[in-house]
């Protein structure tokens, strides 16, 4: 009995001291920039505060789409100021932001009080006890490849899943997470592999004559760091040092057409430091070596991210022109849009990477560009809810999802069967 109270004690003064936890952002206010001209997007574009204490949440992506950025006390009559000089339309979405963020749990108490469930937002450690057991159960599909350790020290593994990894089938390799604050992008990568492995439906459709690379979460330190406090929630970043401060955005550090555009050269950039050259990060090496590797076979690459609802293709580093192949991209991007929305979602926005806003050095470009990947895109999934997705909607939206992802399969069977 003594031992069910401590415990009691334990679990209550934990899930108390959580939520009474205060943080840096309860008194930030989020505001929405909407530019309607072309001059107006220009001005949204060029967007910068001198005192780096604006937080850049969603970049405008063209006429009418907001500049979503979360605003210090002290910082907004200046954004404010910055609109009004351009008479653009200026809206407050939400003051006291931070307190809509979830409590962040500190210890696995759902694993002790019910099985690992996909539809959840799981520690880097819960995931990867979760893919050896997937491993364990399903043996004769799934392969775990130990690709190495993260700056700081995580194993990190690639679930490879395949009903015959000898036909040398065609491989269509998802990634997840390498923006540490976009939660929802592991879980999905998650449910995929849920889906292939239990679902009977698809695993003899959806592995029918092609094999899936799947790596849940590309930036673990990261994404642990967020979930360390509410007061880091909203970093992006890896967690490497440079200089005094810390981190590199990973989807700008890959090695094609680096640093040419949409990048910062300051470590102490909260948002797009690429780093001091290309691949500096070892998590960005890894997802590197794994395109390298199976260059041969590799026919579509899907980097998965939040938020905007966006799925966007080559180029990223330039919106002055678009590959040759740009129709064969835009018109899969939007048959998955369409099988997305058949089964209740909403519909993707669909345009070239460099289009929404020029940014070189993305695993898109270099799949693309660099590795000769035929079909390379970048998701962005929900909409409406920042990079604060509500755990208790994930259970609506990753099948939706999902079904935009057997529209994928489909098209690399049908184009690439051996």
């Amino acid at each position: 009995m003594a031992l069910w109270i401590v415990l009691f004690l334990g679990v209550f003064g934990l899930r108390w001291q959580v939520s009474c936890e205060t943080s840096k952002y309860d008194n930030h206010t989020l505001i929405s920039i909407y530019p309607h001209t072309e001059a107006q997007l220009k001005v949204v574009t060029q967007f910068h505060d001198p005192e780096n204490a604006v937080e850049i949440l969603k970049a405008s992506r063209g006429l009418n789409d907001s500049l979503d950025v979360l605003v210090p006390p002290n910082r907004v009559g200046y954004v404010q100021h910055y609109a009004k000089q351009s008479n653009l339309l200026l809206k407050v979405r939400q003051k006291n932001y931070g307190r809509l963020l979830e409590p962040v749990e500190r210890m696995p108490r759902r694993r002790i009080l019910r099985p690992f469930s996909v539809s959840e937002y799981n520690s880097f450690s819960a995931i990867q006890d979760y893919l050896e057991n997937v491993a364990r159960r399903h043996s004769d599909i799934v392969k775990l490849q130990t690709l190495g350790t993260s700056y700081q020290g995580r194993l990190m593994k690639l679930v490879k899943i395949s009903t015959n990894p000898n036909a040398g089938n065609p491989i269509i390799f998802v990634d997840a997470g390498i923006h540490a604050r976009e939660w929802v992008a592991p879980a999905m990568a998650l449910y995929i592999i849920h889906r292939l492995t239990n679902d009977p439906e698809a695993r003899q459709k959806d592995l029918n004559g092609v094999d899936w690379y799947i790596l849940p979460v590309v930036n673990p330190d990261g994404y642990e760091y967020t979930r360390s406090s509410r007061n880091n929630r909203m970093w992006r970043k890896t967690r490497s040092k440079n200089a005094n401060c810390y981190g590199v955005d990973g989807n700008r550090n890959y090695g094609f057409k680096w640093a040419v555009s949409g990048i910062s050269k300051n470590p102490c950039d909260k948002e797009t430091y690429a780093g001091p050259k290309p691949f500096s990060e070892p998590e960005t090496q890894m997802v590197r070596n794994i395109m390298m590797e199976n260059a041969k076979r590799l026919k579509l690459y899907v980097s998965v991210h939040s938020y905007g609802q966006y799925l966007v293709y080559p180029w990223g580093y330039t919106g002055d022109f678009l590959p040759k192949e740009w129709k064969k991209l835009d018109s899969l991007a939007r048959a998955v849009s369409d099988a997305v929305k058949r089964a209740g979602g909403k519909p993707f926005r669909v345009m070239s990477a460099g289009k929404w806003y020029p940014a070189a050095g993305g695993s898109d470009d270099f799949a693309f560009g660099a590795v000769g990947v035929p079909y390379s895109y970048t998701m962005e999934l929900t909409d409406g809810y920042e990079f604060v997705f509500p755990e208790r909607l994930l259970t609506n939206v990753l099948p939706q999802f999902y079904e935009g992802f057997r529209v994928f399969g489909t098209q690399i069977r049908n184009e690439f069967r051996v």
